[in-house]
């Protein structure tokens, strides 16, 4: 049985000065806002497995605050550990490094290696910001969530707007 789709109004589930995880429709987002951690990781993959319909894709993007630091290789192993759980949920996924610069690089680079460690089943990339993903994010997600016209930058910001800072 497959259940009712999901609505498109922007919902947080959490947040703290850490991380925010949060939906709108399909798409399921986490914010890392400051430390990385093993916990939140974990608090993530519970969070998303007890969100998402059984039965239907998912979108999943993750949001990497410019000053958040880099996590460490526990957090970054509980990280693919949680890309794996979501392979048979998973449409397609994008991870946004904010920020420019060198040290934005080398996280975008330390991302890109836990792409690698996860081999996700679906596809999954690395941006620089919300508007950079867009093409390629409607491009692959399912047409029936007609993520174009700014529907998915729209997501995204309307579940933002909900954190506190």
């Amino acid at each position: 049985m497959v259940s009712a789709p999901l609505s498109w109004t922007p919902k947080l589930l959490f947040c703290d000065a850490n991380y925010a995880l949060g939906h709108c429709g399909p798409l399921f987002a986490v914010i890392w806002r400051d430390e990385t951690s093993v916990a939140g990781a974990r608090h993530l993959q519970s969070t998303f497995h007890d969100w998402a319909q059984e039965g239907q894709k998912h979108g999943l993007i993750t949001i990497i605050e410019a000053d958040a630091p880099l996590p460490s290789s526990e957090a970054r192993d509980a990280v693919a550990e949680f890309l794996q759980s979501i392979s048979d949920q998973c449409a397609v996924s994008a991870v946004i490094f904010e920020g420019a610069g060198f040290r934005s690089a080398a996280v975008r680079a330390v991302v890109t290696g836990l792409t690698m460690l996860a081999k996700q089943a679906y596809p999954h990339r690395v941006f620089g910001s919300v508007e950079e993903t867009e093409p390629w994010y409607v491009d692959l997600a399912p047409t029936e969530w007609r993520l174009g016209g700014g529907r998915f930058i729209d997501s995204v910001a309307g579940i933002r707007a909900l954190i506190e800072d």
